[in-house]
């Protein structure tokens, strides 16, 4: 019995896939960097590219970090439940924000090294969607 559900019937172990483990570790940075960003906007701003110095300059910054947060929060969820197809949709569709990201430091700052973080974190939104596809099509699950 390979079908999931079968298997939580019987109590039997699942074993979670290499995607399922990116994906679970990415949602978790996700969630994380968006509490801190929340919570120490001043930090949270220097590392997104754009820093600022008071707590009143970084409204944004908490609205960024609850974005985050909420998207880590909704795909760790999703994984928990082994909800996969879910996550990689979202993971898929997330991909818009890190080049979205990049443009605000650009049209504020120009080009800078700040780019390259986010370009890494669109580069893992791509292979995390990837696997998580891949996973879906080869368990047969690709057309529910």
């Amino acid at each position: 019995m390979s079908d999931p559900q079968a298997i939580a019937s019987t109590h039997a172990t699942y074993p979670r896939s290499g995607a399922e483990w990116m994906a679970l570790v990415v949602s978790l940075a996700l969630f994380l960097l968006g509490v801190r960003a929340f919570f120490d906007p001043v930090s949270a701003s220097a590392a997104f590219g754009l820093p600022m110095h008071s707590g009143a300059e970084t409204s944004f910054v908490q609205v960024y970090g609850a974005r985050n947060a909420f998207l880590g929060a909704v795909a760790l969820s999703l994984i928990l439940l082994r909800m996969t197809k879910p996550v990689a949709l979202i993971f898929t569709l997330a991909t818009v924000l890190p080049p979205l990201d990049a443009w605000v430091i650009v049209s504020r700052l120009g080009m800078s090294g700040e780019l390259i973080r986010h370009a890494i974190i669109l580069l893992v939104l791509v292979v995390a969607s990837v696997l998580l596809w891949r996973q879906q099509r080869e368990a047969g699950e690709w057309s529910n």
